[in-house]
């Protein structure tokens, strides 16, 4: 019967079988064991086994030994393989490369397993004359700066994603020595891979020679999509002044190290990232502020931002980032915003309140926002029910500070004035709540009346109606709850109430040493199971 199949019928039969496996090595031992059925099935297992190679030792394994052997005692050696190898013997080898659609190469792991040297990997790549014919996706790490010569033998007119892991002992030892060699190879890759879209550089110090070397390979690439880069040195300006302005550019995760930079030195094109639809920015608000203010688009939904600054930041250049961000884009629906300054001595009175938030309510679409500014912010039960009219469609919603800045906060004597109150308001209003993370005073639980949509917390999940019948009782679908530092008083009515309102709850977190959010969780856990067993 299954001489019947087509070609893509078995295709996805074994697709299946594949994804199917607990681990990835399993998928892979049933793939090789499908391959030894027939001619015909070998084909399209060994199509599937071959098409990610996340180890090149794999890869090298299908060499005979005495292909090895040679390769070990003639490293260096310019003299062709097939001087002394029949072709046939590299059939095998080249086969499986044409079939690997994504590649991860790390040098170190090639030259502990099979001794091979960048020299003799070059020589065996130059040799198959670009045996990736069919790569997609790439994955290079080389502690050997000479080893950067292998990139443009990996690469093809078909490779569209590339990332680049430079290590840092490369970046100390050898990288001033070998300059030269980096930027060859980099220059070779926009050749030989004229379509990339996707480039990923993933870099442990910065280094400003490094930095020119990098910033030249970006320029050359014309038709970027995706990018996340480090950025910095001298050659920071122009390559932002490139990158912003690409007609190309969808994705940008930029990472600056702006150094000892002049904002004054930026210069933006009008209209910059015409096609933006995702930012994540890591670095100064200094340089932030600038390239934001350039962009003024409707495609931009996705915002993500860390700054490390030196000092605490005024309430006002909280006030200045959102306005800004809300002013570039009339589609926002992410919006992160993380802040890493030193411990802040501000008083009470001067804390950010929901103010700060203001610009952010003209996105009535937010799915996701995330609010660090390293202090907490001012917020009442008030505050919270205008939340929960105005972003129906958040999925997630953290807006809890960094602990440290806490507190600080706490030994001057500052509490949330959020009430379980102004929790159960967000909570039946964002139908579509996944994740929160709020301070509130757990301590008020005994004041919380009859009204509203959740009446006592010690009420089952069902309750009788007027009518006599049992009715179910509107709870949130919400999973992870993170509460903080918030203050809590009995663990029992905590529990209660938060299995109660939040049936589906996975997972309950806070922040610190809390005896009292712990013995709480315990008891939500004994109410979980219940729920589960259909006893509540």
């Amino acid at each position: 019967m299954w001489q019947l199949l087509s070609p893509t019928t078995l295709e996805l039969i074994f697709m299946i079988l594949r994804d199917g496996s607990e681990t990835t090595s399993l998928g892979r031992v049933q793939l090789s064991r499908l391959s030894r059925v027939c001619t015909s099935w070998s084909m399209i297992a060994l199509k599937l086994l071959w098409a990610s190679c996340d180890d090149f030792s794999r890869l090298l394994s299908a060499l005979s030994d005495d292909i090895l052997l040679h390769l070990r005692e003639n490293a260096g050696e310019t003299q062709e393989l097939q001087t002394t190898i029949p072709h046939a013997d590299l059939g095998r080898f080249s086969m499986y490369a044409h079939q690997i659609r994504d590649l991860m190469y790390d040098h170190r792991t090639i030259g502990t397993a099979f001794q091979l040297t960048s020299a003799t990997m070059l020589q065996l790549c130059s040799q198959m004359k670009r045996p990736f014919i069919n790569l997609r996706r790439l994955h290079f790490t080389s502690f050997d700066i000479k080893g950067w010569y292998i990139i443009p033998y990996l690469l093809g007119p078909t490779t569209t994603h590339l990332v680049l892991d430079v290590r840092s002992d490369v970046v100390d030892q050898q990288l001033v020595q070998h300059l030269a060699t980096m930027k060859d190879a980099l220059s070779d890759v926009i050749n030989v891979a004229p379509n990339l879209r996707t480039l990923v550089i993933k870099i442990e110090k910065e280094h400003e020679l490094l930095f020119g070397v990098l910033s030249r390979f970006i320029v050359g690439l014309r038709i970027l999509r995706k990018i996340q880069v480090p950025l910095g040195g001298p050659s920071l300006p122009s390559t932002l002044y490139h990158l912003s302005s690409s007609a190309h550019l969808v994705v940008a995760d930029l990472n600056i190290y702006p150094g000892s930079l002049d904002v004054d030195q930026l210069r933006f094109p009008p209209g910059a990232f015409p096609s933006l639809r995702t930012l994540n920015f890591s670095s100064k608000i200094s340089i932030y502020l600038p390239l934001i203010h350039s962009i003024q688009l409707s495609t931009l939904n996705s915002v993500q931002l860390t700054f490390h600054e030196h000092s605490p930041c005024p309430t006002e250049t909280f006030h200045t980032l959102i306005q800004a961000t809300c002013r570039a884009t009339s589609s926002l629906q992410v919006f992160e915003l993380k802040i890493v300054a030193p411990t802040s001595h501000r008083q009470l009175s001067n804390l950010p309140t929901a103010a700060v938030l203001l610009p952010l309510f003209a996105h009535r679409k937010l799915e996701e926002l995330v609010i660090d500014l390293g202090v907490p912010i001012q917020l009442n039960d008030a505050d919270i029910d205008t939340i929960s009219h105005m972003w129906s469609y958040c999925r997630k919603l953290r807006l809890t500070p960094l602990d440290a800045q806490q507190r600080s906060l706490e030994s001057a004597g500052w509490t949330s004035k959020v009430t379980p109150r102004g929790i159960i308001a967000l909570l039946y209003h964002l139908v579509n709540l996944r994740e929160l993370a709020i301070e509130f005073d757990a301590t008020s639980l005994d004041v919380v009346g009859t009204e509203g949509p959740v009446s006592e917390p010690y009420l089952p999940y069902r309750q009788v109606g007027s009518d006599g019948h049992l009715q179910a009782r509107k709870t949130s679908s919400l999973e992870i709850l993170d509460v903080g530092r918030s203050a809590a008083a009995d663990p029992l009515k905590v529990a209660s109430w938060i299995g109660v309102l939040c049936p589906r709850l996975k997972e309950l977190k806070w922040t610190g040493d809390s005896e009292a959010w712990a013995r709480a969780r315990l008891v939500l856990q004994k109410i979980q199971r219940l729920y589960e067993s259909n006893e509540l």
